[in-house]
């Protein structure tokens, strides 16, 4: 009898420290798996407070779109006229920041300070209203605004923003209208409107004599004397 209740009295005690250390391994796996919970609801959370935020930008970004919606530009220089409409469904800031600037004056006694036929024309520095031509095409806004690439091809008559070489710095008031193709502009500069009538006078600018000093400035300065903004 004695040698048959020593070892149930040992195997009870093992059963006990087992249920022991097995009961433990569970508090704590459940422990774990409540904290990596709660850590999921937050996350889920912030997830869709970051939804809602985007939901609100992009209706705000539609709503602009759709007031912007045949609205034209029509830009008189010395040279004649061009007249353009805009992309807001693809470029909504970029068309807003050009029909503002337009509306306020801001382009008026401007120049198209680089001409490259076959390539484009430019336009939009504030410098370019002086006569110091060292600093034409330096000039610009204090607040830029992000860039919009999109899927429009960098063709004959399409109006796109100039920027600097650091994407980072976003874009400012500076834009030109393509005379030629060029496929390596696409993506990486916002096309945001297109020439629709005028383009015998883009040509015409992109065909002047340009400055030997002043690389691809006009000899004789091609003057945007204003943007009118009409529907």
């Amino acid at each position: 009898m004695k040698n048959i209740v020593k070892p149930l009295l040992l195997f009870f005690v093992i059963a006990v420290g087992l249920g022991t250390i097995v009961s433990c391994g569970n508090s704590e796996e459940l422990e774990r798996l409540q904290r990596v919970n709660a850590d999921l609801r937050s996350q889920n959370r912030q997830l869709q407070q970051q939804v809602t935020t985007l939901k609100e930008k992009e209706e705000q970004l539609n709503f602009l779109a759709s007031q912007m919606q045949d609205v034209k530009a029509r830009i008189i220089t010395n040279h004649g006229e061009v007249e353009i409409e805009f992309l807001p469904d693809l470029a909504p800031i970029h068309a807003f920041n050009f029909i503002t600037r337009a509306e306020s004056g801001f382009y008026d006694g401007t120049k198209f300070h680089r001409v490259i036929p076959g390539f484009m024309i430019q336009g939009g520095d504030p410098n370019s209203r002086g006569d110091d031509r060292h600093l034409y095409g330096q000039g610009g806004p204090i607040v830029p605004i992000p860039h919009e690439f999109n899927r429009t091809p960098h063709e004959p008559g399409v109006l796109s923003m100039a920027r600097t070489a650091d994407k980072r710095a976003g874009a400012g008031s500076q834009f030109f209208i393509m005379h030629g193709r060029s496929p390596g502009l696409d993506n990486e500069y916002t096309a945001f409107g297109r020439v629709t009538s005028g383009m015998d006078v883009v040509d015409a600018i992109a065909n002047v004599q340009t400055s030997p000093q002043f690389r691809d400035q006009p000899v004789e300065h091609v003057v945007i004397q204003q943007v009118e903004v009409f529907r």
